[in-house]
């Protein structure tokens, strides 16, 4: 990745990673990611909003070199998770004499975290400012978005909002603008999806807040730079908002077809209502289980409803699936509504299980439908059932978008 200006004296320095497929271990990232670092050069200061990975260490002090840096004043931290500052030592080890900048709670983790002496960090505090001459940078906490740690700042002369993990996207690209493609968008999705869901009431706020500042541009901690807030921030408000989908989300597994021929059966009697249905299979293929759990937590982004469906495993259910409703009852989705189907050989806990693994899910429970074994008439009869009183209560939710 080269230096990408991105305003007067303000450069994107840091690293692409267009080879990385899986994030944190859990998350799929077929289109690889960037850890941005951006440099700012006052008329009197420098300074740089954050480092970058490990891995890609060489690739950012090869950037600050082409820049011509000779100096930085300021290394500010926004977030103190590894792929942010994790080459903060290069970073200081070339530059000594800059002073790491952060809030109460980055100096905390970068100790707790880097084994960094928190007595070397400047403190700044909600609404604090720094000057570097003839740029300003203003502070705003932005706490769980998605680490107690995560800070915006705002470049007032320019209007540019440095917004941490906040608006990011993993879609590496040697391009410092975002672009409307589909692809760029499903991967904000995704991104949102995976880590700001979980926190939807913290970042309904900020989206707020940052709606507000208007800003001219917002330069995330992941991804292409937004040229045009709009594109960023109206997806928020959609995906934060109260709002879902007529939309049914079923990740399954089936190991000897009954399960699958349920999911089938209900597939077609929902899309019959007028339903959009999307079916994750968990098992297909030895990646189906990271691959489809990533799809299946962008389907509840704006999801009316979800349905497990699983077959029993040694009284419970199906470990992929477990994998699937852990994850679900992590991100806490705003589905209404939640239903399990299954089989099972010849005795089941499963929904218990089940119960326990996503008590974070707020939807209403619905009848489940296990089957002992093949289907019978009765299993399809209640199967069809669950279909019409499920379509019924989506088709009746008040808020409803497109």
């Amino acid at each position: 990745m080269t230096v990408l200006p991105i305003g007067d004296r303000i450069f994107e320095v840091g690293a692409s990673h267009p080879e990385r497929q899986l994030f944190d271990c859990l998350m799929p990232t077929p289109h690889g990611t960037t850890y941005n670092a951006y440099l700012i050069e006052g008329s009197e200061k420098t300074a740089l909003i954050d480092a970058v990975d490990p891995l890609k260490t060489d690739v950012l002090m090869n950037n600050l070199k082409e820049a011509g840096v000779e100096k930085i004043d300021y290394l500010i931290s926004l977030h103190t998770e590894q792929d942010h500052s994790g080459s903060n030592a290069a970073v200081l080890n070339r530059f000594p004499m800059a002073q790491v900048v952060g809030s109460e709670k980055v100096r905390e983790m970068l100790a707790t975290h880097l084994n960094f002496d928190p007595d070397k960090v400047r403190v700044v505090k909600e609404g604090e400012r720094l000057s570097l001459g003839d740029k300003t940078l203003q502070f705003t906490l932005i706490p769980f978005a998605h680490w107690p740690d995560n800070t915006m700042v705002w470049l007032e002369e320019d209007r540019i909002l440095f917004s941490s993990d906040l608006f990011g996207s993993h879609y590496a690209t040697p391009k410092a603008f975002a672009t409307s493609s589909a692809e760029q968008r499903v991967a904000a999705k995704a991104y949102y999806a995976e880590i700001m869901m979980p926190f939807r009431q913290q970042i309904t706020r900020y989206t707020a807040r940052v709606r507000q500042l208007n800003p001219r541009l917002i330069a995330p901690a992941h991804g292409p730079v937004w040229y045009n807030p709009d594109l960023i921030l109206s997806r928020y408000e959609k995906w934060t908002g109260d709002g879902v989908k007529k939309l049914v989300t079923i990740p399954y597994v089936s190991m000897h077809d009954s399960t699958r021929l349920m999911v089938e059966r209900l597939a077609v009697k929902l899309s019959a209502q007028g339903l959009s249905i999307i079916c994750r299979d968990l098992g297909q293929q030895p990646d189906s289980l990271s691959l489809e759990t990533g799809h299946f937590i962008m389907d509840l982004v704006d999801a009316a409803a979800v349905i497990l469906a699983t077959p029993t495993v040694l009284g419970g259910p199906h470990p992929n699936m477990a994998y699937a409703a852990l994850i679900a009852n992590a991100v806490r989705p705003k589905a209404r509504f939640m239903a399990l189907i299954g089989s099972f050989g010849w005795a089941t806990q499963v929904e218990k299980v089940m119960e326990s693994l996503t008590g974070n899910i707020k939807a209403e429970r619905l009848p489940s439908v296990l089957a002992k074994g093949l289907p019978t008439e009765d299993d399809w009869s209640r199967l069809d059932a669950l279909a019409a009183d499920l379509g019924a209560r989506i088709r009746g939710l008040p808020n409803l978008i497109e």
